[in-house]
């Protein structure tokens, strides 16, 4: 564990000397941990450059599986003090913002029934924010768009439903009032959109200029569902969200969903694990009653 430990800590502070302190021991007994290991192994695991010590090949992999027993030990030890508090189990999954409002809540209403004594965690963000979580077994699953961008190895991905994005404005707004829209015809009113480095905004972007006009410029760029759901109700912006979440405020009455075409996303909703992971029934239980939910949504 020694060994495991200043791996991870070498990794992160790019120096013995720092990831010594970080463990509380002294820099002669941290290199010597160091050399120790790289011998045991005979290879080479970290080499010396201007931005301090940075892992080869060989201790970019050793040091991802180091990360990922410290996950799982960091994992068992809230899951038994979850049980010594009176739970069952624990399970962490991450979601991003697109799946939050109905895909998730109607898949944990489901598990809970079966399961009330596990505790769950939910943990939203991106898919940036969220796999390294998953690869170092900090969380047990994701939930979200499963798009191609990324580093998919040791991952394992199983589709749920696909869902079409929707234009959305607040319940009156003018716009309703209108028999036909195209999409170009709205370049001038104010918009709610992903960041500009997100792949919807560029297909959104990619649209407008197939369409004959420039992408909107009266803009809030944000991806936070309680932030843009209020703005929306408060504003006659224009916002886009998933199908099946504008279809959930729709039914609430504060949103309404503006009939005009948007382009497809780039990825169908499903989960995320990994490949080779301890066998857990009690997440069985949870991806059983994703698909359950997953196949009741509108595009399964």
């Amino acid at each position: 564990m020694r060994h495991v430990l200043l791996l991870a800590a070498i990794d992160e502070q790019r120096s013995v000397h720092k990831a010594a302190a970080t463990l509380h021991m002294t820099q002669p007994a941290a290199t010597k941990l160091l050399t120790d290991l790289e011998a045991l192994l005979e290879l080479k695991l970290f080499e010396r450059t201007t931005r301090g010590l940075v892992p080869t090949a060989y201790g970019e992999s050793l040091v991802r599986h180091a990360r990922a027993m410290l996950g799982t030990l960091d994992h068992a030890r809230a899951e038994l003090t979850a049980i010594s508090d009176g739970a069952a189990g624990r399970i962490v999954i991450g979601t991003q913002l697109v799946v939050a409002p109905v895909l998730v809540p109607r898949a944990l209403a489901v598990f809970k029934r079966a399961n009330p004594l596990i505790t769950v965690q939910v943990r939203e963000g991106t898919l940036a924010d969220l796999l390294p979580l998953l690869r170092s077994g900090e969380i047990d699953l994701i939930v979200g768009r499963l798009t191609s961008d990324f580093d998919s190895r040791g991952l394992h991905f199983e589709t749920c439903f696909d869902e079409p994005m929707c234009v959305v404005v607040r319940a009156g707004h003018p716009l309703l009032a209108r028999k036909r829209i195209r999409l170009a015809d709205l370049a001038g009113e104010s918009w709610i959109l992903p960041a500009p480095e997100t792949a919807y905004r560029h297909r959104i972007d990619a649209a407008f200029r197939q369409a004959g006009v420039e992408p909107p410029t009266r803009l809030v760029e944000s991806v936070s569902i309680l932030t843009n759901t209020t703005l929306l109700q408060e504003t006659d912006m224009l916002g886009v969200l998933p199908v099946n979440v504008a279809g959930h405020y729709a039914r609430l009455g504060t949103l309404e969903i503006l009939r005009v075409a948007l382009p497809p996303p780039s990825g169908p909703v499903g989960t995320i694990t990994r490949t080779g992971a301890i066998a857990n029934p009690v997440l069985e239980q949870l991806l059983q009653a994703l698909r359950e939910t997953g196949r009741q949504m509108p595009g399964h």
